[in-house]
């Protein structure tokens, strides 16, 4: 039995060690390492608009063990303060196999939708929060934006979003990071759905976005695949040239929430 144990610990610590870093190649994600598909299931892990989730180390050990009952690898952050210690909640987290995706923008730091602009200010929030999570294996990426336009009338800040992803790249290499993605998170609105992600997806690679977040709310009670748009949105990235994910995704139009289990869904392209 002690024998047994040991070699339960040994192979436990090698496996921590061992835990590959996440890199994008055409239209997947990839364990850098042995060079297998990753495939997300994850959740969104911010508990407030203005605290860093990942600075809360009891939160942390509270609530990483029910990430685990659920096979989550991978987190979304909303908010990260860049001079906080992320070490030990970053720790855990390896120790689980969960990987993170950080927002680089805060509720008071962020590309506004109604006065839109990517100035010095912003571009130092980003890098800061880039410098911090950057030493950690299990960080993939960042979004450079979250749902900044949502409507036909805001979508003049799409261009200012597209400038933050195209620094925040440069900036990775300049500084000799290892490979980390940069990305956007849209929010589901078909007026500008489609041009919206044409429009990240073009131009230079160096200006494009690494991963695109798809914020859906549209699969309700009983629906389906086909009746919740899931089908037809699947459809229209068919053809996409970078990975494509539910960055969020659920039910927000039933109210009150009915006390039932919700269902994985794997959608792959």
């Amino acid at each position: 039995m002690k024998l047994s144990l040991l070699l339960l610990a040994t192979v436990t610590r090698v496996a921590i060690a061992a835990m590959d870093p996440i890199v994008i190649k055409g239209t997947k994600f990839y364990y850098s390492n042995n060079q297998t598909q990753f495939f997300l299931r994850g959740v969104a892990y911010q508990y407030s608009q203005t605290e860093d989730p990942l600075a809360d180390a009891t939160a942390c050990k509270r609530d990483i063990p029910i990430m685990q009952e659920l096979r989550t690898n991978v987190i979304r952050t909303y908010y990260i303060n860049a001079t906080a210690d992320h070490s030990e909640c970053m720790k855990l987290l390896e120790e689980a196999g969960i990987y993170v995706v950080s927002d680089l923008s805060s509720t008071s730091e962020a590309i506004n939708r109604d006065d839109p602009e990517w100035n010095v200010a912003l571009y130092d929030r980003y890098t800061a929060v880039i410098d911090e999570l950057s030493q950690y294996n299990n960080t993939i990426g960042f979004f450079a934006g979250n749902e900044i336009a949502n409507s036909v009338t805001t979508t003049d800040g799409m261009a200012y979003a597209k400038a933050a992803v195209r620094d925040m790249k440069k900036y990775i290499k300049e500084m000799g990071y290892r490979s980390m993605g940069v990305g956007y998170a849209t929010a589901d609105v078909s007026a500008i759905r489609t041009d919206l992600a044409n429009y990240l997806d073009c131009e230079a690679e160096d200006e494009i976005v690494d991963f695109f977040g798809y914020n859906i709310y549209s699969w309700c009670g009983d629906s389906t695949y086909a009746e919740s748009g899931y089908k037809v949105r699947t459809e229209e990235f068919a053809n996409y040239t970078v990975p494509v994910f539910f960055a969020e995704y659920g039910c927000n139009t039933v109210s009150p929430v009915p006390s039932l289990r919700s269902r994985p869904s794997t959608v792959t392209t």
